[in-house]
């Protein structure tokens, strides 16, 4: 497997993808992680983010809420409670989550909802940067 490692991407009721991956790319508190073969072992929180991974050259892209990253050696697995293709997200639906978690965010809250909006907001705007990727090979 010398360029390329297992990648399991599994949504909380569903397996996404399983299968070789030349790279794979996304976002935690910490920042953006990139991930190659022979990567150091890791376990990390992922944020609702735009999921990158390379297959055969090619980029695929998905949006996902929070999450796990488990990084062993020649493997990594994904979890998260969603994982959705950039085809079936409806951008119009997005944008409007978009919205009203923004008008949330300026409004007094408590610390507790101020979170539940912030990660509404996130999961809209990476819901938004993979529907922005649709049809587009970078």
């Amino acid at each position: 497997m010398g360029n390329t490692f297992l990648l399991e991407i599994v949504a909380s009721d569903h397996p996404f993808y399983s299968g070789p991956c030349e790279m794979l790319v996304f976002r935690s508190q910490d920042g953006e992680h990139g991930i190659l073969p022979g990567h150091e072992t890791m376990v990390c929180a992922l944020d609702a983010c735009e999921l990158r991974y390379q297959v055969d050259g090619e980029w695929n892209y998905a949006a996902t809420s929070i999450g796990f990253v488990e990084i062993t050696g020649d493997k990594a697995i994904v979890l998260a409670d969603t994982v959705e293709n950039p085809d079936e997200i409806d951008q119009k639906r997005a944008e409007e989550a978009k919205i009203r978690a923004e008008e949330r965010l300026k409004q007094r809250q408590s610390m507790q909802e101020y979170a539940r909006s912030k990660a509404a907001l996130n999961r809209a705007m990476a819901r938004l940067k993979v529907t922005e990727r649709r049809g587009k090979r970078i």
